[in-house]
């Protein structure tokens, strides 16, 4: 799904009611009366599913917004009264038991106009009428809507083994949804049903109906080294402007679609279809194989169709592990422009998620509050501190071609089914022959990011580098472990070396004859990271690096750095991000306080040489 402004708090943090976890579903068969001008409803909803009680069944519960009116439940082929379990969920008596392993079917019958949505987190189904006077209705059930348009289970872990989805709309409209269309039946009085249908296991959230008088532009897909073919489907809006101004990019979907199955394995839903439905929305939804798109927009394609694979083919298990879906997706329009558009297009892309990610301040990629959507859909921290991370872990791997073929694995291992971070974890240690439990600990369940300063000077040959860090948030982790890529400059050449930094601060030695200009850190932004200065020390080397007995603190700080530990006469400098020296001082005190309320927010670096000709510098970040 791709980002909207306007959200409200439709979250929660278990299942509605601990009945829903009674049965497990096999299939689906929505049959309901829909219009574009309103969002009335009116039909049946039928689920066919196992008891999965050990104490069997004596109850079937099923999410309805309380607002439709339920005419009748079939329990079985009997009609049984509904009672009322809490706010939206509903359920039935069988008069015995239904013990464990037997299956049922229930039949909700139900009708009813609901407040219409606005977009994400509002209500199941919205209703727009665009400038053009084209009218639109379409669903958005993202997190827990789905109930107020059919009679569900909204379980992330009970996906659907297959479903018929069938929609009756007037003869002027089309209905567009999940899996591929399998009939269009004239039903007399101007009214036509569109007949749906899927075989692909899918979550509840990702079921979806669109009603518009839509346009169907079909192409059809031919993948790479394969005679296998599948139509790729957009309904769009039938007016004389809106086609030909997208054209370009509608028809770069199956180029996509191409691309990111060399990547990530053949699309996954192959055998039934890709396509879009066009609506008024800020962003896209990624109903599985026909995506709700608000504009044809290249990236915003790439974000939706890679969901497909990281939050449809697998499902996150909890909202807690989002981000191997949110962050995944928002990846894909990195990999998009770097295949489509080229490598110095991906580096400004992806040198923007890195600053919005750094933006964020704190808070885990890791969901640590379900209970709120602000929190499980953060575009600072599940959308591009995810894709960041993502980046990373490609960056750290021992080559490209082993990154994605642990994607691959996972995807392969846990296709239609729901996975978390652990799980995923394990399919890339695998891959990667080695550890990432420190990576995954600092990176996903822990909060910030590195600042890095570098001092650096050369005799002869030798480069000698000082690399420190300092964190934006040390209480969560104190130093990053990281391979530091730094670039070293003579002129208009330079060549690229990698420093392994796990701790504050450590000293390298490269080889590289040509005379230094510079250190550049990071210079084509593979690690979110704060860039301190990089300066040339002439003693570096020679001169004793002073051991870290000095205390600085608070940092980061809003007002002041207090730095004790000091011994006889020390000159202290304290240099901005660009090197310019804004403060400076001889002291032969022991403690010495510098006033950083002046200084506007960003990252400096003090340094402190003593009359032992002992050196010491660190990053300090004002907030």
């Amino acid at each position: 799904m791709e980002r909207e402004s306007h959200w409200d708090i439709h979250a929660k943090t278990t299942l509605a009611s601990p009945l829903l976890d009674d049965y497990d579903i096999h299939y689906l068969k929505l049959d309901l009366a829909m219009s574009n001008t309103n969002t009335s409803i009116a039909g049946s909803s039928t689920t066919q599913a196992t008891v999965t009680n050990p104490s069997g069944m004596t109850q079937y519960a099923f999410e309805l917004n309380d607002s439709l009116t339920i005419d009748s439940v079939l329990f079985n082929g009997m009609k049984l009264a509904v009672s009322s379990v809490t706010t939206d969920v509903q359920s039935v008596s069988p008069s015995a038991s239904i013990p464990f392993g037997n299956s049922f079917t229930a039949t909700v019958f139900y009708h009813g106009t609901l407040i219409s949505g606005t977009g994400f987190f509002t209500h199941g189904l919205v209703h727009s009428l665009l400038p053009t006077g084209t009218n639109i209705t379409f669903s958005l059930s993202d997190p827990y809507l789905a109930k107020d348009w059919w009679a569900c289970k909204q379980s992330l872990n009970d996906k659907i083994d297959s479903a018929d989805l069938w929609f009756t709309v007037a003869d002027s409209l089309k209905a567009g949804s999940n899996g591929l269309l399998r009939h269009v039946t004239s039903l007399g009085a101007g009214q036509s049903r569109y007949e749906w249908h899927t075989n692909y296991p899918i979550d509840y959230y990702l079921i979806s109906a669109s009603v518009a008088p839509y346009v169907d532009h079909t192409q059809m897909l031919t993948f790479s080294g394969s005679s296998d073919v599948m139509p790729v489907q957009h309904f769009v809006y039938d007016t004389a402007t809106f086609f030909p101004l997208y054209k370009a990019a509608i028809d770069s979907t199956p180029y996509m679609i191409d691309y990111l199955s060399t990547l990530y394995g053949r699309y996954p839903f192959w055998k039934e279809k890709y396509g879009h439905c066009i609506a008024p929305l800020g962003g896209g939804m990624e109903h599985q194989t026909m995506t709700t798109l608000g504009a044809f927009e290249t990236p915003l394609i790439a974000h939706e169709l890679g969901h497909q694979w990281w939050g449809d083919c697998v499902t996150y298990s909890s909202w807690r592990d989002i981000w191997l879906s949110e962050g995944f997706a928002s990846y894909t329009e990195q990999l998009y422009v770097e295949h489509f558009w080229g490598k110095a297009a991906a580096l400004i892309y992806r040198s923007g998620v890195f600053n919005r990610a750094m933006a964020g301040g704190r808070g885990s990629v890791y969901v640590d509050d379900t209970t709120n959507v602000y929190r499980v859909f953060s575009s600072k921290l599940t959308y591009d501190k995810g894709a960041a991370v993502v980046h990373m872990l490609r960056f750290i791997a021992p080559s490209d071609s082993v990154f994605f073929a642990g994607l691959r694995n996972y995807q392969t291992q846990y296709a239609f089914k729901t996975a978390n971070t652990a799980q995923f974890q394990q399919v890339m240690e695998t891959a990667y022959g080695r550890s990432l439990d420190t990576f995954f600990k600092q990176w996903i369940y822990g909060e910030g990011y590195p600042i890095y300063t570098a001092s650096w000077n050369q005799i002869g040959n030798k480069v000698f580098v000082k690399l420190e860090q300092s964190t934006s948030y040390p209480p969560s982790v104190a130093a990053f472990a990281l391979p530091v890529p730094m670039g070293l400059k003579s002129g208009s050449t330079d060549t690229l070396v990698v420093a392994y930094l796990s701790d504050t601060s450590k000293v390298f030695e490269f080889t590289w004859s040509k005379p230094v200009d510079d250190v550049l850190i990071d210079p084509e932004n593979n690690i979110v990271n704060g860039v301190g200065i990089s300066f040339q020390d002439p003693s570096l080397s020679v001169k004793k690096l002073l051991k870290s007995n000095l205390i600085i603190s608070p940092n980061p700080t809003e007002n002041s750095w207090r730095i004790s530990g000091l011994s006889g006469q020390n000159s202290l400098k304290l240099y901005d991000a660009t090197g310019k020296v804004v403060w400076q001082q001889t002291t032969i005190a022991k403690t010495l306080t510098i006033d950083g309320k002046a200084f506007p927010a960003g990252v400096y670096t003090v340094s402190v040489l003593t009359d032992k000709n002992e050196f010491f510098s660190k990053s300090l970040l004002k907030l």
